[in-house]
């Protein structure tokens, strides 16, 4: 499916403010909830409909307008993988000492991060190993102590 490159995308998602949610909640359900009940008393297929509407409709709280839908399965996949966000490569800067100087700094930030997560694992499997040793040191004192008793 291809895209019409003359269509303009929607406005982006905006978030209602948390104080309008709960002013909106509250008006609603102050009137939602007497009619549906009046609505059970009188009419009762009316009422089981207003409840029907209200659950489908997902409640009381408004939430702004929906985030687009993805343009095909594959993306909708792939927005839900955190390791699949794509390398943002930085912008030039026009100034390519600059620019240099900024990938360099980059290239040894990433090498120092993963020297510190094999830094990481190594401690981590120093503790594992030191725990270990514990439990067998304590498990052949616990049967040098039941040997000597027998």
């Amino acid at each position: 499916m291809t895209r019409d490159p003359n269509t303009q995308d929607p406005a982006p998602y905006t978030q209602i403010p948390v104080p309008v949610q709960v002013l909106s909640t509250i008006l609603f359900a102050a009137f939602a909830i007497p009619v549906t009940i009046v609505a059970l008393n009188v009419f009762w297929p009316a009422g089981v409909l207003i409840a029907v509407i209200l659950a489908w409709r997902g409640g009381f709280a408004p939430t702004g307008r929906p985030a687009p839908a993805p343009r095909s399965m594959d993306e909708a996949v792939q927005s839900l993988m955190p390791t699949s966000a794509p390398q943002m490569q930085p912008r030039s800067s026009g100034n390519a000492t600059f620019d240099a100087y900024r990938r360099d700094m980059m290239d040894r930030l990433e090498t120092e991060q993963q020297n510190f997560e094999g830094f990481l694992t190594r401690l981590r499997d120093a503790k594992d190993q030191t725990e270990f040793d514990a439990f067998l040191d304590a498990r052949a004192t616990r049967v040098d102590k039941q040997d000597s008793q027998d």
